[in-house]
């Protein structure tokens, strides 16, 4: 086998998992297949039953309902809705009583932008059908309760208090004698609120089944390659479903929920049932949003926990074990979540995290110095041995077993393993990519700082230039300077390395660092930094290897 022809293979490798990584979540096509699964259940306009718990956990009065009486088919106006806003540490959620449904769930630690003036993240994009509905199937048919106006005496604002959770209930009556409640408990400090939910029919008829629903629209959002799918735990399978997908139609899975909902790069919010626990999930997609329901057969009421946040590693964690399966780093997830930790140890005595990221860089290095020195040995000698390899084969074409024979003796007289610079390499290969999909998905990357002008390590590297045309391919307006001295630093690196034997495959080499350019010129500015750390240690490393090349005894 050449040692060569497989180096160059192990590179190319390399960059088809970066492009094919790239090109797997890119942007995607928005077709409208508009199926709506359930009727709206009409509210009655007169008061319904209510009550809530205002800050400190103190329960609101009840009123009884009065239900009003509608011919079939008929129009029944609601009354009039009003947002509830609930303020804790973490976020701010504003609750509608038209539906029951969470307006808006703003988080207070992360940012809509990396803009030092950019407002609050927002967990809850605009959008038809607003997460947490409750779905109902009865007598055959299936509603739910977007056009239900609940009631409640609730303030229009409730804080959390240190030692108090606040509690809101929500109570609505339909024309045909169902009573809706829903109960929110939020508190302090966590980033999961509880949600219980129930439905009871005034006029006996059984309720078949009942569930939670979370919708949210399926566009690319502002950050880089944003792009919300479904996320679920159930009968121990990860479940991811994108767009693409819910268009086709997915069909619905069966047995014991962890959590379902929907996530992106950074966010996550899902729906963690605690009682029942076993139901079945089922996906759609109307317009621009999905639809991820949990339908509980047999049951009236349902109580789960549910989880507004980012998908840090610490917080999902305290919130559930379960959700750092919400982390995609793929097959590579083993050696990707230590690198993670390290990265977030490392920046406990870093002020920030690009200085985080070249520690970690130089912490790799030196992990893999021996296999990388080994490696770099083996190709020198092999470099020096080139001239008399190819007297051998000039003198012994006609005979090739003899030339496997001789080659394989002046290998072993100098001590060199043909495939002692390949090795190595495949060995690192893992690593590289836990590396890549650790820092890809980091989201204590994202809006972190560097300096200058890398205000966002979570996106593409690039110097604002307001004279210069956009490029084409570039995700921004400017320089890519990181970029840049990514591709110098990696062309000084193959033209200090031993030269390959093969004018063609040397070339090939001296090709890679722009095709490399090509691969990080629109990957978050973070990846670059690590590879760019890297590639000046490599320097470093084969500076000194060169001066010990040299002084090698000759070749026998």
């Amino acid at each position: 086998m050449d040692n060569y022809r497989l180096l160059l293979a192990l590179f190319l490798s390399l960059g088809i998992i970066f492009i094919y990584n790239q090109l797997l979540e890119w942007r995607h096509p928005e077709l409208a297949h508009p199926h709506p699964k359930t009727t709206p259940m009409p509210s009655p306009s007169s008061a319904a039953t209510h009550e809530a718990a205002a800050s400190g956990g103190t329960a609101g009065s009840e009123a009884a309902p009065a239900a009003q009486e509608a011919a079939p088919g008929t129009t029944i106006s609601s009354g009039p809705s009003r947002d509830i806003v609930i303020d804790t540490d973490l976020y701010r959620a504003e609750i509608s009583t038209r539906g029951g449904r969470v307006e808006s769930f703003l988080l207070k630690n992360y940012r809509a932008t990396s803009a030092a003036d950019s407002p609050p993240y927002q967990m809850v994009p605009p959008a038809d059908r607003l997460p947490l509905g409750l779905t109902l199937e009865r007598s055959g048919v299936s509603l739910d309760d977007s056009d239900v106006v609940y009631t409640s005496d609730a303030p229009g604002h409730l804080s959390a208090a240190a030692s108090a959770d606040v509690k809101l209930t929500l109570v609505g009556v339909t024309p045909d004698g169902l009573t809706l409640r829903k109960t929110f408990d939020f508190r302090n400090g966590s980033y999961v609120f509880d949600l219980d939910a129930s439905a009871t029919a005034a006029s006996g008829a059984k309720i078949a089944s009942i569930g939670l629903a979370m919708s949210r629209p399926l566009t690319e959002g502002a950050g880089y390659r944003d792009i919300p799918e479904i996320q679920a735990d159930i009968a121990n399978k990860s479940v991811t479903e994108m767009q693409k997908a819910l268009q086709k139609g997915v069909a619905p899975i069966s047995g014991r929920i962890i959590y379902a909902g929907f996530g992106d790069r950074y966010f996550l919010a899902v729906m963690m049932p605690v009682k029942p626990t076993d139901g079945t999930l089922a996906m759609d997609y109307a317009g621009a949003e999905g639809d991820a329901n949990i339908v509980f057969p047999g049951s009236s009421n349902v109580s789960a926990r549910v989880y507004f946040g980012p998908k840090d590693l610490q917080i999902l964690e305290a919130a559930n074990p379960a959700l750092r399966k919400a982390i995609d780093f793929g097959w590579s997830g083993i050696i990707a979540l230590p690198f993670l930790q390290l990265l977030e140890l490392f920046h406990h005595f870093t002020p920030n995290y690009g200085i985080a990221i070249i520690v970690l860089t130089v912490i790799v290095r030196m992990a893999t110095l021996p296999m990388s020195i080994k490696g770099q040995r083996s190709m020198m000698k092999m470099q020096r041995l080139q001239p008399q390899i190819e007297r051998l084969r000039e003198k012994l074409k006609d005979d090739q077993e003899r030339l496997n024979r001789e080659m394989v003796d002046l290998y072993k007289r100098n001590h060199v393993n043909p495939l002692g610079g390949c090795l190595p390499m495949a060995v690192q290969l893992p690593v590289f990519i836990a590396l890549y999909e650790a820092l890809l998905n980091a989201i204590q990357l994202r809006h972190a700082p560097f300096f200058g002008w890398i205000k966002d390590l979570s996106a593409p590297d690039c110097l604002p230039v307001s004279w210069m045309p956009r490029l084409p391919y570039l995700d921004c307006h400017g320089v890519p300077v990181l970029v840049g001295l990514l591709v110098v630093t990696g062309f000084l690196q193959q033209w200090m390395a031993p030269k390959q034997p093969d004018p063609g495959q040397q070339k090939m080499m001296m090709y890679m660092p722009i095709v490399f350019s090509l691969i990080f010129v629109n990957l978050p500015a973070g990846l670059t930094l690590y590879y760019l750390a890297s590639n000046v240690l490599g320097i470093a490393q084969q500076f000194v290897l060169n001066r010990e090349f040299q002084q090698l005894p000759p070749t026998t």
